[in-house]
């Protein structure tokens, strides 16, 4: 008899990719979600498109991705977003974390598994520094 498979729990729900567009906005979201908190709240309190929001932050990425600054074609393939529209990628992000916490963008892409060996590690590094 076969083991099941034990279901993958994720911290909050990854980006489901359908298309190019929607893989475009895992992409971004894989490298906005290291942005610092106050950042993160910046560009989200400026909204979807207003000076500041999303649309630029999309855009800017964008820009950086295509000098290669932001993009690592080794590792994340070739980059072949030039006519996805930056404010579609924008919508899917934003659609996709509305109502999350400045923590559901760290715990993005964790299992909750993955997620307690990080905390773990994270006290245990705590604990050496205050000893």
């Amino acid at each position: 008899m076969a083991k099941a498979q034990k279901k993958l729990e994720y911290c909050v729900p990854p980006i489901l990719v359908r298309d190019l567009t929607t893989q475009c906005a895992a992409h971004f979201f894989q490298w906005f979600r290291y942005e610092s908190e106050e950042h993160v709240r910046d560009v989200r309190r400026c909204g979807l498109r207003g000076s500041g929001g999303l649309v630029e932050e999309v855009e800017w990425w964008f820009g950086c991705c295509k000098t290669s600054d932001a993009w690592d074609a080794e590792h994340d393939g070739p980059w072949v977003y030039d006519e996805v529209p930056v404010k579609d990628v924008a919508d899917v992000v934003w659609k996709h974390t509305r109502g999350w916490s400045y923590q559901d963008f760290l715990d993005y892409g964790y299992t909750t598994v993955e997620r307690d060996k990080r905390d773990a590690a994270y006290a245990r590094a705590e604990l050496k520094i205050s000893a």
